[in-house]
C-alpha cells in the first residue's frame, strides 16, 4: 500500500540530505538484495533517512525503485550517446559496448541495475515489468538511431536494420548477465567485438 503524505508546509524547514545521492545509495541496495528482498527499514538505512522521510520524499518501494531506474537510465544514455556519436561505426560502437562494460564491472560483479533486477519482479510486478519492456525498447532504439546513419554510405537501404540493432541490444543484455556472473572486462570485450564484427560484415557488402 502506498504511504499517503502531508504536503510539504510553506516555510518548513528544508530536507537536510541529498535527494540524488540518497536515491544512488538506494539503487545499491536495490542493486543487492532485488526489489523483493529489500524492505522499507533496509531501504531507508542505506539512504540514512527513517521510514516518514523516506515515504515523503520518495514513496513506496515501487517508487523508489522506478527513481532509482529513471537515474540508471538516464546516466546509461548520457554516457552511451557521447561513445555512439563517433563517426566511424566500428570505433562507435566498440566504444559504446566499453562504456557499457566500465559500468557494468566498475565497482565489481554488478551487471545492469535494470537488466539484472527487473526481469526476476517482471511476472508478478507491473511497475517492474512495464521499465524492463521500456528500457529494452530503449537500448535497440539506441543502436537503430546509430545504425540509420550508415544508410548514406549504403548502396541500398537494408530492411533488416531493426534486426542488426536487436542483435547489437541482445548483446548488452548478455553482458549484463556475463558481468553479474563474474566475467571478466576482457571476456566481455571479446564477446563484444564478436558482434561487431558480424553486424559490419552483413553491412559492409552494401556501403558504396
Amino acid at each position: 500500500m502506498q504511504v499517503r503524505t502531508k504536503p510539504a508546509r510553506r516555510g518548513g524547514r528544508p530536507r537536510k540530505f541529498n535527494e540524488a545521492e540518497a536515491l544512488r545509495s538506494m539503487q545499491r541496495e536495490l542493486w543487492t538484495t532485488g526489489l523483493s528482498g529489500a524492505s522499507l527499514d533496509g531501504i531507508a538505512r542505506s539512504a540514512g533517512l527513517n521510514r516518514p522521510s523516506l515515504a515523503a520524499a520518495f514513496g513506496d518501494k515501487d517508487a523508489i525503485y522506478a527513481k532509482a531506474a529513471a537515474q540508471f537510465v538516464a546516466m546509461m544514455d548520457a554516457r552511451m550517446s557521447e561513445a555512439i556519436g563517433i563517426a566511424d561505426l566500428s570505433t562507435a560502437l566498440t566504444a559504446a559496448f566499453g562504456t557499457v562494460i566500465d559500468i557494468y564491472t566498475t565497482d565489481g560483479p554488478d551487471g545492469c541495475f535494470v537488466l539484472c533486477t527487473a526481469p526476476a519482479e517482471a511476472p508478478s510486478n507491473p511497475v517492474c515489468r512495464n521499465i524492463l519492456f521500456q528500457s529494452l525498447d530503449a537500448i535497440d532504439a539506441f543502436f537503430l538511431r546509430r545504425l540509420k546513419l550508415e544508410q548514406r554510405r549504403m548502396t541500398t537501404s537494408p530492411t533488416d536494420l531493426p534486426l542488426l540493432a536487436a542483435q547489437l541490444g541482445a548483446t548488452v543484455h548478455s553482458l549484463a548477465l556475463r558481468a553479474r556472473a563474474g566475467w571478466s572486462p576482457k571476456r566481455l570485450r571479446n564477446l563484444a567485438a564478436g558482434t561487431i564484427r558480424l553486424v559490419i560484415g552483413q553491412l559492409e557488402p552494401l556501403r558504396r
